[in-house]
């Protein structure tokens, strides 16, 4: 699974959620790898006009918003 978070680098909610996601990957035992992307020209690409962007698998999951960790896992989980 590949799991990439689009923000800029200035962005403490992208930050939080790669980290989030990294925890939730690793407490679960799940073969990922998370990235963040703070290219601002990757992130008007893929669309996202608000952040964070949470892509699993290149399908763009939300933007926008920042989901609780419970949130998170189900998303994350429901992908595997």
């Amino acid at each position: 699974m590949k799991i990439t978070v689009y923000g800029p680098s200035n962005c403490s909610n992208c930050t939080d959620l790669k980290e989030t996601a990294e925890a939730i990957i690793d407490r679960n035992g799940i073969d990922a790898n998370v990235t963040k992307e703070t290219d601002m020209t990757e992130l008007a690409a893929k669309g996202v006009m608000s952040t964070p962007g949470f892509e699993i698998d290149d399908e763009m999951v939300f933007s926008g918003t920042t989901p609780s960790e419970p949130e998170l896992e189900s998303i994350i989980t429901e992908h595997v």
